[in-house]
């Protein structure tokens, strides 16, 4: 019986022990954020981010926005494809916040040209969004939201090889504004999504195309062999 209490005694101090190393560790790698920010947290990959929320009603999201963002934020309206002010807009610095709210989501160096009619990121800082699984028009996709505000930025897609995080940010430009400057505080950059979703209608069409023209291919290169090897074996 003392030797049971004694491995019970053990077991609960590596328990605590456990808990406070595993505390230690995430406050060495809290990231860097705006100092306003400090009520909302989002836990993921050992690290927490910190993120003040913005929480008004409708009627008032409705006076404060224009009537395209707003159908876009709040109701998760879509632009027009190649109609957005940020669609073929590739600066070299700055970054986007969330037009809603100011959060910033997303630096000018995450920003590419996907050629996608909106536009596309490939990473987001830290933190900065939310995803929620979206199963509208009968396919799976990941949504994106602003992580203060909850306001709808797009989808993000993945496993198209556009870029190195294999991720595309389909934002909406009336969903965000550029800011010239950097972030007050330096902030971190991730991708978000982990693989539950998000594979775009046109890759989903694409992909059977693929797997046609290299069987296409491979069948030809075959066939070709074997007129090889029979055109030796006539010859001798």
């Amino acid at each position: 019986r003392r030797a049971l209490n004694m491995a019970a005694s053990v077991a609960g101090s590596l328990v605590v022990a456990t808990r406070l190393t595993t505390r230690k560790a995430l406050a060495a790698k809290r990231v860097n954020v705006a100092p306003s920010v400090h009520v909302r947290a989002f836990r993921g990959a050992s690290t927490i981010v910190m993120v003040s929320r913005v929480e008004k009603p409708d009627a008032e999201w409705a006076k404060e926005l224009d009537k395209a963002s707003f159908q876009v934020l709040r109701k998760k309206g879509t632009e027009g494809a190649g109609t957005g002010e940020y669609d073929k807009f590739y600066p070299t610095e700055g970054h986007f916040v969330c037009k809603g709210c100011g959060n910033p989501l997303y630096s000018a160096e995450a920003k590419f040209n996907s050629g996608c009619g909106w536009p596309a990121f490939d990473k987001a800082y830290k933190g900065a969004l939310i995803t929620e699984t979206d199963m509208t028009f009968g396919m799976k996709r990941v949504e994106i939201m602003c992580g203060a505000c909850d306001g709808h930025l797009g989808h993000v897609f993945e496993n198209e090889g556009l870029t190195p995080t294999n991720e595309r940010h389909c934002v909406n430009s009336v969903s965000v504004k550029y800011v010239a400057a950097a972030p007050e505080t330096p902030l971190e950059e991730e991708k978000v999504s982990n693989g539950e979703g998000g594979v775009s209608a046109f890759s989903r069409l694409l992909q059977p195309v693929v797997v046609l023209l290299l069987a296409y291919t491979l069948s030809g290169v075959l066939g070709k062999l074997m007129d090889f090897f029979l055109a030796k074996q006539g010859g001798s």
